[in-house]
């Protein structure tokens, strides 16, 4: 059976690992391109079998050589890499990238051979031949033999099992540890029409999910849905949508089910005029999917149900690391971002970089760090390997046209970083949220206020939806609409009511409106926070705002009222 990862390049660029039997690597042409060193093989397959083929140097060397100590493992570990670059730079094939940190095969370069559901492929062993005597190695070894010998018995036991063992086979090789849900369709199918609208609803939840990475999604529409009695459990969670007609309406209900069980653990309906479903582009319709998103990565990532399992901590670590950062204290932020580094150390995602560069540009805004060489150079570096590991993803690319645009004024490269994030998933409520900042920045202000509505009526998160008020309120004040600016103000402060944002910028709705008494209530509430606040300060060029108009408009609201305690 040949896994190839989806790409750019044909099946016949690629390089070819066989996994079962020994171990060897060959070119489309037949060419036996197989590195000597059993630790080049061992580091090759723990590569390839890893999530996005990447894993930190640490954790490689933990794996290779944990019997010496940190400096020697680290030289053994760059000794290695550079044999094999050698390697495949003589067959025309790039296929290993790294950085200081991190070290990634490139999956859309190469095909996996895990063998056929045969007598002789399940004769054979997995990687048999690669015995480099580490502890670590060989008991990872071990585990994905045993695994691997359990589904090829069980599938000569019983045939009609055979897929799914196959599946679970697949599994072992190319899909990381992390929950999984298994997407279903239930209800009547004599209406072509409302099977469609199950079915388009369930792809495009489906599609929001991945882009937080931190679940696994396996279709079951087909019909390949497995027996609840077949002792396999490829999936944690069965996510089924229904739809119903009820006269004029259309009732859609998404559901989450323990598998086995039946047990119903979270569901959620709406109900649609057939006009509000005539295209995936439905304002209802998205914000639904967008609520439905995040109830169901409530469930299936809460600590306490029964599928609570070590090979889920990664997930469970990152999600509640992004209900974290929104809390906003000091001890929040840097709760969220020991837990965002522990996730990307046990599984790499482009996204738990993204949401640390949230973090970093969060402490800025808040003033709870200064501008330096040293915190460009962190963000710069943390942006650059993100869209790295995720050119694709929304949110990854969101956020980091966040941090392009507010820490490094790059507003024109954050906008394309936006326009490629809507793109990609324009259901992402933080993807226009991030556009309409950036486009404020530029002063396209009228343009960046409808995006920021947008987003409000998307919804995102429900920890982010002040930030998206605080959008709404920072665009209304540039594009003159003060009333509204106070408005969206008083929904962010009821939440936070230290948000050093919303502070400035209500105030200086406050005082484009002639409210005297309400701009003084909010500047003494802003320099509650922010001691040192004053007209001077928001002229230094480190004060934490950004864009053309920001500062000016701030100043001349400000300057409409009398502040005699604050005047210099």
């Amino acid at each position: 059976m040949i896994l190839a990862n989806e790409g750019n390049v044909s099946s016949a660029g690629r390089i070819k690992f066989r996994l079962i039997g020994p171990f060897t690597v060959s070119r489309a042409d037949g060419l036996d391109v197989t590195p000597r060193g059993k630790r080049s093989k061992a580091l090759l397959v723990l590569l390839a079998l890893s999530p996005n083929g990447a894993r930190s140097r640490k954790w490689l060397q933990s794996m290779l050589w944990s019997t010496r100590g940190e400096d020697q493992g680290a030289a053994s570990l760059r000794q290695e890499l550079s044999e094999l670059r050698k390697l495949f730079r003589e067959v025309d094939r790039d296929l290993l990238t790294s950085d200081r940190d991190t070290v990634r095969l490139h999956l859309d370069l190469i095909e996996l051979d895990i063998g056929n559901d045969d007598a002789h492929s399940r004769a054979q062993d997995l990687l048999e031949g690669i015995d480099i005597r580490d502890p670590e190695f060989e008991e990872w070894l071990r585990e994905q033999r045993s695994r691997l010998s359990a589904a090829s018995r069980k599938s000569e036991a019983n045939h009609v099992q055979a897929f799914q063992l196959l599946v679970q086979q697949k599994q072992l090789i190319s899909v990381p540890k992390r929950i999984c849900l298994g997407l279903i369709v239930e209800g009547s199918a004599d209406s072509v029409c409302v099977q469609s609208v199950a079915n388009m609803a369930l792809n495009l939840v489906a599609r929001s999910l991945l882009d937080f990475e931190i679940v696994d999604l396996i279709d079951y529409r087909a019909g390949l849905r497995p027996a609840e009695d077949s002792g396999i459990r490829l999936v944690d969670w069965f996510l089924q949508a229904e739809a119903m007609v009820f006269g004029e309406q259309v009732g859609l209900t998404f559901s989450l089910i323990a598998p086995g069980e039946r047990r119903v653990a979270w569901s959620q309906s709406v109900f649609f005029e057939q006009a509000d479903l005539g295209n995936a582009g439905s304002p209802r319709l998205m914000a639904f999917v967008n609520q439905a998103t995040f109830g169901i990565l409530d469930v299936a990532l809460d600590p306490r149900t029964a599928r609570n399992q070590p090979r889920n901590h990664a997930s469970r670590l990152a999600f509640a690391a992004i209900h974290q950062i929104f809390c906003l204290h000091d001890a929040d932020l840097d709760a969220a971002e020991r837990m965002l580094a522990e996730a990307f150390e046990i599984e790499p995602r482009s996204t738990y970089l993204g949401w640390l560069l949230f973090v970093q540009v969060t402490r800025l805004g808040e003033r709870r760090v200064a501008r330096s060489g040293a915190f460009h150079e962190q963000v710069r570096e943390c942006a650059r390997q993100a869209l790295e590991m995720g050119p694709f993803n929304p949110i990854t690319l969101s956020l980091a046209a966040h941090a392009h645009s507010f820490v490094f004024h790059e507003y024109r490269y954050a906008l394309e970083l936006a326009d490629r994030a809507i793109a990609a998933n324009p259901l992402q409520a933080l993807c226009w949220d991030m556009r309409a900042l950036t486009l404020g920045y530029l002063g396209e202000v009228q343009q960046g206020y409808a995006d920021a509505l947008r987003a409000r009526t998307l919804g995102g998160p429900p920890g982010y939806r002040y930030f998206i008020d605080t959008t709404c309120c920072i665009l209304a004040t540039l594009s003159g609409r003060f009333k509204e600016g106070v408005q969206f103000g008083e929904l962010v402060l009821a939440r936070q009511p230290g948000f050093l944002p919303a502070l400035r910028y209500s105030a200086a709705c406050h005082g484009h409106l002639g409210q005297q008494g309400d701009a003084v209530r909010i500047v003494d509430r802003l320099r509650e926070w922010e001691p040192d606040f004053s007209l001077e300060l928001l002229r230094e060029v480190d004060y934490p705002i950004a864009g053309v108009l920001g500062v000016s408009v701030i100043q001349s609201g400000l300057s409409r009222i009398v502040l005699p305690r604050y005047a210099n």
